[in-house]
Formats: structure tokens, sequence, C-alpha cells
């Protein structure tokens, strides 16, 4: 028996060192996803497209046949056509700053798909809590029942306490199965965002909220300017249009293509070379402007983006605030005191009626609820307040 207590002891004591937080579950969930994957496999496709365009043009080989009255003449050639020599470096400079970009892109899109994820297993966190006061009233109830139906053989109560007793029990049953229905959506939901890989370990581990705390407004603008993946998109964009403005410069020069040729023209061979010259005088019209316009755009955007960040950051905050106040004006009279419990033995020593206790058993059930929807929405704020975190994890 020693022996089999020690070896439940190790299986809790394994169990424990196991558990997962609550950001290494979201980082789990996420490298599952395949939405993510095939957004990164979309910008690596695009990135590939992009450096194919800085290849040089693929050889030309040309073979002519000609006939006369004394005879016939052939030829071949091979030939190679490239742009202004510098015009491949500034382009090649360009894609790399793209290609910069596309990983904040990409970083951008786990960090917004890591609070998408997060908000999913917080709406799972308080179904869950809903669930279980519910059904810590409805099993009360399920108790009351009982004791009534005993005492209903001994004339201690009436049918219509027993009647009362089974309302209570179906509108408790009824809020317990609405909430379960939308548990089993949620999980499903869980499922999906899990690549379809198994989510039983992950619920089991998820029963409380992230730790998470409020931080000092500066500290929020500071992650936004420094830590903000849509923030450093837009520079490495930026800074991607002006190269690709110095490539088109470059391209502006001529270009050139050289060749080999051999021909036979009645018996005799002949050999050398072939050069040419392009001027690019009709393809570059216009690429220019539209290089400014999309700089210009590009600032614009970057701009309103954070004004438009700073400014939700404000309001999340001082909403985050608001709720974290209201839970400190609930939290004595809700958690620290068992209502329902000091209901139950009112009711057992005489001192309320039944119907009182039902009444009575609504008015802090609903209270409770209120505490609960406000719990959950302090971390659906805090979620989102705090996102930039997730990149420091």
């Amino acid at each position: 028996m020693k022996r089999l207590i020690i070896l439940f002891a190790v299986i809790i004591i394994t169990i424990t060192a196991q558990a997962k937080s609550f950001d290494e579950i979201l980082y789990d969930i996420a490298t599952n996803n395949p939405t993510l994957a095939s957004s990164v496999a979309q910008n690596e496709s695009e990135i590939n497209s992009l450096k194919s365009e800085n290849n040089l043009p693929d050889p030309e080989i040309g073979y002519e046949h000609k006939w006369g009255k004394e005879g016939a003449k052939w030829g071949v050639s091979v030939s190679q056509s490239f742009e202004w020599p510098g015009a491949y470096s500034a382009r090649k400079k360009a894609i790399n700053s793209t290609t910069e970009a596309m990983d904040y892109l990409n970083r951008s899109n786990f960090l917004n798909k890591l609070v998408d994820i997060k908000l999913l297993l917080i709406d799972i966190v308080n179904l869950r809590k809903q669930i279980s006061l519910v059904s810590q009233l409805e099993s009360q109830i399920d108790t009351l029942s009982l004791k009534y139906k005993q005492g209903i053989q001994l004339g201690e109560v009436t049918k219509l306490d027993i009647n009362k007793l089974k309302i209570e029990k179906i509108a408790l049953s009824q809020q317990n199965k609405n909430l379960k229905n939308q548990l089993d959506v949620l999980e499903a939901t869980l499922l999906a965002e899990n690549g379809g890989k198994d989510v039983s370990h992950i619920l089991m581990e998820l029963t409380t909220y992230p730790d998470e705390t409020i931080l000092p407004e500066e500290k929020y603008m500071q992650m936004l300017k420094e830590n903000d993946p849509q923030v450093a998109q837009f520079s490495s964009m930026a800074k991607a249009q002006e190269l690709n403005s110095k490539a088109l410069s470059m391209s502006k020069f001529p270009g050139f293509s050289l060749g080999y040729t051999l021909e036979n023209e009645l018996g005799t061979y002949f050999n050398g070379f072939s050069i040419g010259i392009t001027i690019p005088a009709f393809s570059k019209r216009h690429k220019k402007n539209a290089i400014e316009a999309s700089q210009k755009a590009l600032s614009l955007q970057n701009k309103a983006y954070e004004i438009e960040k700073s400014a939700q950051l404000k309001v999340q905050r001082a909403n985050a605030i608001s709720l974290l106040q209201e839970m400190e004006d609930y939290r004595p009279t809700i958690e620290d005191n068992d209502n329902f419990t000091l209901l139950k033995k009112a009711l057992d020593g005489g001192q309320i009626s039944l119907i009182t206790y039902i009444q009575e058993v609504n008015f802090f059930l609903e209270a409770q609820q209120n505490y609960l929807d406000i719990e959950y929405r302090y971390h659906q704020a805090l979620a989102t307040l705090n996102k930039y975190l997730l990149l420091e994890k």
C-alpha cells in the first residue's frame, strides 16, 4: 500500500512538472495552425517570384538556312542579353528589403493569430467557470429535492414545494445545457485552430485565465513603436521602395546583348561575334511615378496605423482599469463568502422559506454570473492590450 501511495505521488509530481503555461499552450496551437502555415507559404512564393525577376534572360540560340542558285548557306548563333550591370545589384538590395518586410508580415500574422487563439482559450475558461457555477447550484437543488421528497411522505412539506424545486431544476439544467453547447462549439473551433490534432490534453490543462497585469501607458506606447511587426513592415517596405527607385534609375541605362555566330557559306566557315544595345526609351515610362506614389502611401499608412493603435491602446487600458475596479468591488462579497452555503443553512434552520431561498439563490447566481462576466471581459481586454508581450516569450 505504501509503495502504491509513493507511485501516485510520483505520477502527480510528474504531471504537475509537465503542465504547460497558458502561453506555451498558445505557441503549440499556433505551430499547428494551417492558416498560418498557408500564409507563410504564400509569402515565400511571392518572394521567390520577385527573385526570379532579377534573373538574367535565358540565352537565345538561333539557326538560319538560306538557298541560292549556287548552293545553300547556313548559320548558328548563341546570344545573351543583360541590363546595365548595376541594375541587378540595386534590384537585389530591394528584394532583400522586401523579404525583410515579408518576414515582419509573417510575424504580424503570427502575433494576430496568437491573440485570436488566446481569446478563444479565454472564452473556453469563461464557459467552464459558468458551467461549474451552475452545476454547483444544480447539485444543491438535487440534494434539496431528494430531501423534500422524503419530507412529503412524512407530511413535512407540500407538493407545491416539490414543484418549485422542479421548476428551479429545469431552469438550471437549461442554462447548463446551453453553456455546454457553446463549449462544444468552441472546442470544435480549437480543434480546427490546432490543425485537426487532438486537443484533449490542452483542454485538460486549461483551467484558469493567464496571469497578467496592466502595464503603464508609456510601456504600451514604447512596445507599439519597438515591437509591433506591422510598424517594422511599413518601414521595410518604404526602404524597399526607395531601393526599387534606385534600381529603376540604373535600369534606364542601356542594356546589352553579346553573342557568338558561326556561318557556312558554300563550304567556307565564318566565325564571329555579335553585339546589341537596348535603349529603354519606353518600357520604364511611368514606373518612377508609381514608385513615388507607393512610397507616399506607405508613409501615410504607417502614420495612420501608429495614431490608430496608440488611441486603441489608451482606450483598451482605460477599459481594463475600469473592469479591474468593478472586479475589486464585487470580490469581497462574491469570493470571500459562500452565499449559497449560507442560504442553505438558513433554509435548513427554518429562517427562510423555500420560495425565499429560491429567490435569493437566483439573486446571488445573477451576481456571481455578473462577476464572472466582468472577470471574463477583463482578461479579454488584457489579451489584446498585452499582445506585444507574446513576442517576448
